[in-house]
């Protein structure tokens, strides 16, 4: 199994998976007080839960409140044959058929034959307005969420969708987003080319600290939607395309691709019966979140007074608050939303709708804040797109989440690879299973105090206590030799990594977030001197504004520009890399 990591990789890594957890599905299962223990029985079950969570379809004439006008104009897409067969050749052979039955390795064999005909049926398909019927089906499989496994309400759906059918959504996909990217919010994070979850919490991270250290504390909404994915109304959404600058044939194909779609559940190798989805954007395919995007696109207008965030349908309302008035104008901005998602059919579950105030003040001003007129939860943390935050931006509650994890993680591992007999083998899985947990959007949470580092560098001393130990090797070492020995880096140095890295994406337009470029300060000094600052960094009387991103990563590159040739324009990101190691190695053998 450990030789199969080469030749067939797929296999060890569902290995591992099955080591780690129980993938099996119980004998009985229920839902709605209906108890099945067929196979049959089952995945009628899931569908019928599955089913529930879309909106009956309506009659209803649906006028939009909000037209904007739009600078995107788009009635066609170009059908390229090199571009066809390119898509074809790429599909992953290992992954297996749609409802249409044809598997990837037919596609991939054969690509030059077939594409010719298959760019003919893509053309007439946007030239008649059609989507193939078998093209709109899916097969779903449940995936477990949390909680008991013998309920069908604890399981999620993934979509399985005709391969050739996402052939075609990509190359749709690729021209449209092209064309309508201008129009798309800013303040959306989810589902856009170099934009992601880290972006999106610098921002936020950036404001509470910047308040905060003039003294002012922020509240900050964090909302929730129930199914937001399923339950977009078809007629709104082709209207909001249509308001986008889609039209003819382009938008005749939408109105088709989106309409009289069916699903069916296949589980342990029975099939459930096909049902028809009234509503929503089709999930597993490539347009469906760019379709959802384009649907909240408009929510911007709710907000007149406060700021707001978004990664898909994850959204967080956040303004100074410091007295009364303040307090008002955010709940002005949630009551234009909450009638914003009556009128779009969305449904906030207030139930998981949360509020926290971002101070360090003694006695901090304090409200209440409501949506469809019930009061939110007021929370001290707050799990938001994988990092915790708390009330005073320490991260410690995070810190000790990650280290919980990455020590099980850990445990797994040591427990796994007992009998492979290859160092690479572990340490491959060590970084896949362990410090995976320990570098997400690091960027946000980057502990300001040693106590913190080293409660996170502690797992990593441990595993490379575990390589020495198990690799036989007797010689005496400190934790940085074994590090240099098993050609690791500490943990506080990947992370001065990932902040210059994420500096320079910001800075060249990689990471395409103008909001956090504008915050970057390049140094303009009135006299040239020998080694002149890359950029400014304001001095600031807190700790915690100083160690925010924007002004931890400048200072940062400050100090590595003036002690060897990195250029923000110019540099490599392999040079900034080589550099540190070149450093690290150098430290251990003085």
């Amino acid at each position: 199994m450990e030789e199969s990591i080469l030749t067939n990789p797929k296999q060890f890594w569902t290995y591992m998976k099955q080591n780690r957890a129980n993938s099996t599905y119980p004998a009985t299962m229920s839902y709605a007080g209906t108890v099945a223990s067929s196979g049959e029985n089952i995945c009628e079950l899931f569908s019928s839960f599955f089913h529930s969570t879309f909106l009956s379809s309506s009659s209803d004439t649906i006028h939009d409140n909000n037209p904007r006008q739009s600078c995107s104009d788009i009635a066609t897409v170009r059908i390229d044959k090199d571009e066809v067969v390119k898509l074809l050749r790429s599909l992953d052979v290992s992954k297996s058929a749609g409802p249409d039955l044809l598997p990837a390795i037919f596609f991939v064999k054969c690509a030059s034959e077939i594409s010719i005909p298959v760019s003919i049926l893509f053309r007439r398909s946007i030239d008649e307005g059609i989507m193939p019927i078998v093209w709109k089906s899916a097969f779903i499989t449940p995936i477990h969420k949390k909680g008991s496994r013998d309920c069908v309400e604890h399981y999620r759906p993934i979509s399985k969708l005709c391969l050739l059918a996402k052939v075609f959504e990509r190359i749709i996909y690729n021209q449209l987003y092209e064309s309508i990217k201008s129009d798309l919010s800013p303040t959306q994070h989810g589902f856009l080319k170099q934009r992601s979850t880290v972006s999106n919490l610098l921002l936020l991270n950036d404001f509470v600290t910047f308040s905060m250290n003039a003294g002012d504390q922020v509240d900050t909404i964090y909302t929730d939607y129930s199914k937001a994915f399923d339950r977009i109304d078809h007629k709104l959404l082709l209207l909001k395309l249509g308001y986008l600058g889609i039209r003819g044939d382009l938008f005749r194909w939408f109105t088709s691709y989106v309409h009289n779609r069916s699903q069916a559940v296949v589980l342990n190798g029975y099939t459930s019966s096909w049902r028809c989805i009234p509503s929503g954007v089709p999930q597993g395919s490539l347009l469906g979140p760019l379709l959802f995007v384009i649907f909240i696109t408009d929510i911007d207008s709710c907000f007149q007074h406060s700021h707001h965030l978004l990664f898909a349908d994850d959204m967080k309302v956040y303004r100074v608050v410091n007295n009364e008035s303040d307090a008002l104008l955010l709940q002005q901005d949630l009551n234009r939303l909450d009638i914003y998602c009556e009128r779009n059919k969305l449904d906030l579950n207030v139930s998981k709708c949360y509020f926290m105030t971002f101070t360090r003040k003694p006695s901090p001003f304090s409200t209440n804040y409501s949506v469809k007129n019930q009061y939110l939860t007021r929370v001290s943390n707050m799990r938001d797109l994988g990092v915790t935050h708390d009330s005073k931006l320490l991260f410690d509650k995070h810190i000790d989440d990650i280290v919980s994890k990455a020590s099980k993680a850990l445990g797994f591992l040591m427990r796994s690879s007992k009998k492979f007999k290859n160092m690479k083998t572990v340490k491959l899985l060590y970084c896949s299973y362990v410090r995976s947990h320990l570098e997400y959007a690091c960027q946000v949470w980057n502990p300001n105090y040693e106590t913190y580092s080293d409660r996170i560098e502690k797992i990593q001393r441990k595993f490379t206590r575990y390589l020495k130990f198990k690799f036989n090797i007797s010689v005496n070492m400190t934790y940085e030799q074994r590090c240099a020995k098993f050609h690791l880096l500490p943990l506080h140095l990947r992370r001065i990594i990932s902040d210059i890295i994420l500096l320079i994406k910001i800075i060249r337009g990689s990471c395409d977030c103008p909001s956090l470029l504008r915050k970057i300060n390049i140094n303009v000094p009135a006299r040239k001197f020998r080694n002149n600052k890359v950029f400014f960094v304001p001095s600031v009387s807190t700790n915690y504004r100083k160690n925010s991103y924007i002004l931890r990563a400048c200072s940062t590159f400050n100090n590595l520009s003036s002690e060897t040739d990195l250029d923000i324009f110019c540099s490599g990101i392999d040079s900034l890399k080589k550099y540190v190691i070149r450093t690290f190695v150098a430290s251990i053998q003085q």
